[in-house]
């Protein structure tokens, strides 16, 4: 009996250890120089979707179609080539010291700066006649500012300044980034304050691209069940890419993780024939607004009335204060048996409920009346959407347990 005992655990050790690793190296590749942060610069998410139809292929998945992939486009704001800023002379480092805004615009040569802060924001006239202003290009500083009203008339002014002139935007937050749909005619940079004060004049050097009609897919395959309803499991490989060629935005746990996730339940289902048909939804430009998801619902390879529920993989590295479940309010019943599983196996350490949000792709699901959760980690590292979302310190401290807990509550339909 003690042998059997210590013959199980060793089996479920070595189990978990195979889970991990697996992560990790999914996470890897996926964040790795080659694939350019999954954006839209240097063909990374076309690379990233290739990678994706081979892990496919690998693992024996059938397709809707001809291929796994669904095209459709989109439009990208991005800087391919030139990014570069200095303060007073002083050469300022992208992603450390500064960001250009999603929105931003081209601009090259030495501009004069104009300062608009709490001290001069009242004493704007209400109808400005930009032609008067001798302004050459304009630092906005919220800092210090907590009303409400003043901290949202400082964000409207510097979407409407940047239609007229480059705009430096002062922040004592950490820099985050995102991607654009739409360019402004000027740029608007996020800068850190450290290196900004006492400013008098910014050299710009940026170059903006607006891609239209840019072509990228949706990666979706599924592993046939003994039941035509459907499990789907969904994760967007998307993320920001790179700016210039300084700038490399990894999105290990946004959302190499997620799709480190897809992939292996991929696996195990390859290697475990589902009672249920196992559907695998990998989409593209979520972080350009979730337009991925939008597109399969509106275009389904299969009618979305055979989803049995939708589950969505969107930050799951870490998990040391547990997880949250998004819709598990809207879906009493399934989120009370997915907590009492985790009881029942303490595969994790704490189980959230949260209601409706529409923050990935799950909404769109949601917005057609189909049953899912979206499930993120909590806990662990901070970085998010910024230069430090990286592999190498990304813990996927409950990857295991999380894991097994979605085996689980799959099993439990």
């Amino acid at each position: 009996m003690r042998a059997l005992l210590v013959i199980s655990f060793c089996t479920l050790c070595c189990f978990c250890f195979a889970q991990q690793e697996f992560a990790k190296q999914v996470v890897k590749e996926l964040t790795a120089r080659q694939l350019h942060g999954r954006g839209y610069t240097n063909s990374g998410v076309q690379l990233s979707a290739d990678y994706l139809q081979k892990k496919y292929q690998q693992f024996g998945l059938q397709s809707f179609g001809n291929n796994f992939a669904q095209e459709f486009n989109i439009n990208a704001n991005t800087f391919p080539e030139k990014c570069g800023v200095q303060i007073n002379g002083e050469k300022l480092i992208p992603g450390k010291d500064f960001l250009p805004a999603p929105q931003c615009g081209s601009a090259s040569g030495l501009f004069q700066l104009t300062w608009l802060d709490k001290t001069n924001l009242q004493s704007l006239p209400r109808k400005i006649e930009i032609e008067n202003l001798p302004i050459e290009a304009l630092v906005i500083d919220p800092g210090g500012t907590k009303n409400l009203d003043s901290l949202r008339a400082f964000r409207e002014l510097k979407s409407y300044f940047a239609r007229f002139f480059p705009v430096l935007w002062v922040t004592d937050e950490k820099l985050t980034h995102s991607v654009s749909q739409t360019q402004q005619l000027h740029p608007v940079i996020n800068v850190k304050r450290a290196f900004i004060d006492n400013a008098f004049e910014v050299k710009l050097d940026i170059s903006a691209v607006l891609i239209e009609g840019l072509k990228t897919q949706n990666i979706v395959g599924y592993i046939p069940g003994k039941k035509k309803q459907k499990i789907c499991i969904s994760a967007h490989y998307d993320h920001l890419g790179e700016i210039a060629d300084s700038v490399l935005f990894p999105g290990a746990n946004d959302n190499a993780s997620g799709v480190a996730m897809l992939l292996y339940l991929m696996k195990y289902y390859t290697d475990h024939p589902p009672e249920y048909t196992m559907v695998f939804m990998a989409f593209a430009a979520e972080e350009i607004g979730i337009l991925g998801s939008k597109y399969y619902v509106e275009n389904p390879l299969f009618p979305l009335d055979e989803i049995k529920f939708l589950i969505n993989c969107d930050i799951s590295g870490t998990g040391d204060k547990g997880i949250t479940v998004v819709n598990g309010t809207l879906h009493k019943k399934q989120f009370k048996k997915l907590a009492k599983i985790n009881v029942k196996n303490q595969h994790l350490s704490k189980v959230n409920v949260r209601g409706r949000a529409a923050n990935s792709d799950h909404y769109w699901f949601t917005q057609r009346q189909v049953p899912c959760f979206f499930i993120y980690t909590l806990g662990g590292i901070k970085a998010y959407h910024d230069i430090y979302d990286r592999g190498e310190t990304l813990p996927l401290t409950a990857f295991n347990g999380y894991s097994r807990l979605l085996i689980d509550f799959i099993c439990s339909f």
